[in-house]
């Protein structure tokens, strides 16, 4: 036999013993049972405590009794009472708010039985309609250690209460635990539904694009509907993670409620790291439809304009006539079409960030500026996260050469084609310029040469210079891109 077997048996016993009469004590252990059926019968708390209220009033033979529950902020989320008169509930008014000799059952969390509760200096707070009272029987309600409430008794119908009383009253207080402790696991799955829930909607909108994955602002508006404070904070720390501070008043959250917003945090998080992927894909998708609309006006549009040109050109005669000054005109036009598309392709090739720093903005616009009114077809390409991998210094350098290689470019070589790329590639940034020129001249006077070479060896990398069949040039200049 359990020893919470021998307890119950006890507690049957004593009831027995007290009964006045066989039939009266079936009728209590009776009661008792009743009780405790109603602790399992129904998901309702207020019904079950209410039932508790009304057994222990009889079979402790008190006239009246009541029970509290705690809310979070400490006052009482309930207070069920029985024996008092409809009237009598009138007058009182407001329940009480835990203070007085309830409060002190709470805050001391031990039983409390007095013969004379006036005499008591903790017997504080009473309404003015608020019935005679003497005898005094109150006892803590335990939820997992914690006192969540009360069960008091007054008005004994034989004097004061005993220890006997006491013990059937701990026994039903033990119950309203068990009653409150189920309605919290029922209350917990339901706020787990709505954490979830909230969860999903979050996630929904962050990953089609209704709220950005930076913005904490529609993330703290749910998790303050959640907890019902406007108080809630949620923050981010340096690696992403959501921190949700909710107030610290009343008794503490449990180890699940704790949990359950933990699980919420980290599932909005992976949230808006997804919704950050998704952005920087469609970042890369449109910068590369932007570059291959720049490859296609640059290899198709422009060429096909250049051969009509030329075409134009040889047909032109005497420029003097005015068939050959309409011609001439018109290969003008095309001329300056062909510089409007060259400009149109630089514009496509700068990505949309290009408001902040942005490498590939500014190798374009070196480029276009170095090139502008020079008779040179070119073409730029870029590959790797050339952004976001190149640091600002090495991306001045990056620019310096370039610079350098294109103008050694336009100034010797001679040529009508230049083709320019910068690509990170694992762990280094590659810069090539190749043009189809005559190739570099018998001469001592390669000072830029010379640079581009020691701007290689000072930070580990390499240069080459050499030469393209049929002609041209072909310039390499690569260095890592981690800082060192």
């Amino acid at each position: 036999m359990t020893a919470s077997t021998e307890t119950v048996d006890a507690l049957v016993e004593r009831i027995m013993q007290r009964a006045e009469g066989l039939d009266e004590g079936y009728r209590r252990v009776g009661l008792l049972v009743s009780a405790a059926q109603a602790v399992t019968e129904s998901l309702e708390l207020t019904t079950r405590l209410q039932r508790i209220v009304g057994v222990a009033r009889e079979l402790v033979g008190a006239r009246y009794g009541a029970l509290g529950v705690l809310a979070s902020d400490g006052g009482l989320e309930r207070f069920l009472h029985s024996g008092f008169t409809d009237e009598q509930v009138q007058q009182l008014g407001a329940p009480p708010t835990g203070r007085g000799i309830l409060g002190a059952v709470i805050t001391e969390g031990r039983s409390i039985r007095m013969e004379h509760l006036s005499r008591d200096p903790r017997s504080v707070g009473f309404p003015p309609h608020h019935p005679p009272m003497d005898s005094f029987l109150g006892v803590p309600i335990h939820v997992e250690g914690t006192v969540f409430g009360n069960l008091y008794l007054t008005e004994h119908s034989e004097g004061p209460f005993d220890d006997i009383d006491e013990e059937i009253i701990a026994a039903l207080a033990a119950m309203a635990g068990t009653a409150i402790a189920n309605s919290r696991l029922y209350e917990q799955s339901q706020d787990d539904r709505r954490w979830l829930a909230a969860s999903e909607r979050l996630t929904q909108r962050l990953l089609s694009g209704l709220i950005g994955p930076d913005d904490l602002e529609d993330i703290t508006a749910a998790v303050r509907e959640l907890t019902g404070d406007d108080d809630t904070r949620v923050t981010e720390t340096a690696d992403g993670e959501l921190v949700i501070s909710t107030p610290s008043n009343g008794h503490p959250q449990t180890e699940a409620q704790r949990e359950t917003i933990r699980r919420f945090g980290r599932s909005v998080a992976i949230a808006r790291e997804l919704a950050r992927a998704r952005i920087d894909e469609q970042r890369v998708a449109l910068t590369d439809e932007r570059d291959r609309i720049a490859r296609d006006l640059h290899d198709h549009v422009i060429q096909s304009l250049f051969a009509v040109g030329l075409s134009l050109q040889s047909v032109v005669g005497d420029p003097a006539s005015p068939t050959g000054a309409r011609i001439a005109t018109q290969v003008d036009a095309i001329d300056s079409t062909i510089r409007q598309i060259r400009q149109a392709i630089y514009r496509l090739s700068t990505p949309p960030s290009a408001g902040t720093y942005s490498l590939r903005a500014r190798i374009n616009t070196l480029v276009r500026e170095t090139l502008e009114g020079e008779s040179l077809d070119s073409r730029l390409e870029f590959s790797g996260p050339v952004d976001t991998l190149v640091d600002l210094g090495l991306g001045d350098e990056v620019c310096a050469v370039m610079r350098e290689a294109i103008s050694n470019v336009v100034r010797h070589a001679h040529a009508t084609l230049v083709e320019a790329s910068v690509a990170v590639r694992g762990a280094q940034v590659v810069v090539i310029v190749r043009d189809d020129g005559i190739g570099m001249p018998d001469t001592d006077r390669r000072s830029g040469l010379a640079n581009l070479a020691a701007r290689a060896r000072e930070r580990g990398g390499d240069f080459t210079l050499d030469p393209v069949h049929p002609h041209g040039t072909d310039v390499r200049w690569s260095v890592p891109w981690e800082s060192r």
